[in-house]
């Protein structure tokens, strides 16, 4: 379930990031720019055309050759052209259709405000030309523009070049389904990669989850059975207490020369000597090298003795040396719990006035000591 969302999130935002770049921006560049150069190169072309023919009908004329039989003869190399992107007209300078591709038209007066006079020097681009058919108002009769003139020497003729309008919107039209359709099969290359990468990714990330929850998971289990040995360490403990006088007797016979340890800690409390019970110390610390020992009520002492001298003279069974600060009675261990990554944190009954802590380094000793 989770894993279609994303495959569904990252469809969406594919979707959404690819519409907004690809058809709202990049498209409408890439039309203009093709058909502004398509523009461009029509009116070079026609440029030149109306230049060679300028020349050479000027020439003609210039050879005494009739203008009626030159006018015939553009009126047949031309006609019909008028479905072309480009075609050529002649009118004079009364604006009159001589020539033109629909006979039709020869005579009628041309009116598109291109064709007077004093725009007969004017320079058209194709920026100005795309901006023009995109614009163009779909109800217009007028089904072509005058893209370039020059005048026939030795005679009042101009030469036109016209560019049927109908005919470059049909070819933008047709170039902007053919990038709609270059387009989208782009876009569902691009979607299927970017699933692709996104699958491996997510199980990349999976694994790598599924990874730190097994550790999680074998730190709980290994927190469990460390308090559960707690807890089975504390009881056997609470019964070797619990045993006779006899039976202590003859367990330490059983030591031999071992020393046996303290029952009582010599401590103090403001000026006044307090003898402490070993099994009511929770534990001791030492803070501002001074050695304090927390009894089970709370209750602290000072005593004179170095931590390490108050260990020494304290049953290893009862007591361990966490650290360099503190010993840690068993009976008032209340929880262990995980510290980092590889140490132990030790909560105490009463709650130690600072945070006892167990390297990692003996992490193994503890729970060595519990029996572990």
């Amino acid at each position: 379930m989770k894993n279609s969302r994303i495959y569904l999130y990252t469809t969406l935002g594919f979707v959404l990031v690819y519409i907004l770049i690809i058809v709202l921006l990049v498209m409408p560049l890439t039309v203009k720019f093709k058909s502004t150069t398509v523009l461009q190169n029509n009116i070079n072309l026609a440029t030149q055309e109306i230049h060679q023919m300028s020349i050479v009908t000027g020439d003609a004329l210039a050879n005494n050759i009739d203008k009626k039989i030159i006018i015939n003869s553009i009126k047949k190399a031309t006609s019909g052209s008028d479905n072309e992107s480009i075609y050529l007209s002649v009118f004079d300078w009364s604006g009159k259709f001589v020539s033109y591709p629909d006979v039709t038209k020869i005579g009628e007066k041309n009116q598109q405000k291109s064709n007077t006079i004093s725009n007969m020097k004017s320079v058209v681009t194709g920026k100005e030309l795309y901006d023009l058919v995109q614009n163009r108002n779909p109800d217009a009769k007028e089904t072509s523009e005058v893209i370039a003139m020059r005048p026939i020497a030795n005679s009042d003729l101009i030469i036109a070049a016209h560019l049927n309008i109908k005919n470059i919107q049909l070819q933008i039209s047709t170039f902007k389904e053919q990038l709609k359709t270059i387009f989208l099969i782009l876009g569902l290359i691009l979607l299927v990669l970017v699933l692709v990468i996104t699958r491996i990714l997510s199980l990349y990330y999976e694994r790598i989850i599924d990874s730190k929850t097994a550790k999680l998971e074998d730190g709980v289990l290994n927190l469990s059975k460390l308090n559960n040995s707690l807890e089975i360490y504390q009881k056997s403990v609470a019964s070797l207490q619990n045993n006779t006088p006899e039976k202590r007797e003859e367990e330490s016979i059983e030591v031999n020369s071992k020393e046996i340890p303290k029952q009582r800690l010599l401590t103090f409390i403001r000026n006044e000597l307090m003898p402490i019970a070993i099994t009511d110390i929770s534990y001791i610390y030492v803070e501002n090298s001074i050695s304090y020992v927390v009894r089970k009520d709370g209750k602290r002492y000072t005593a004179n003795d170095s931590l390490d001298q108050l260990y020494a003279t304290l049953d290893s069974k009862l007591f361990f040396r966490a650290n360099r600060q503190t010993i840690v009675a068993i009976y008032a261990i209340d929880k262990i719990i995980k510290y980092g990554n590889s140490a132990l944190k030790i909560e105490m009954q009463p709650i130690s006035e600072i945070d006892i802590i167990i390297g990692k380094n003996k992490v193994a000793v503890f729970k060595k000591w519990l029996d572990m």
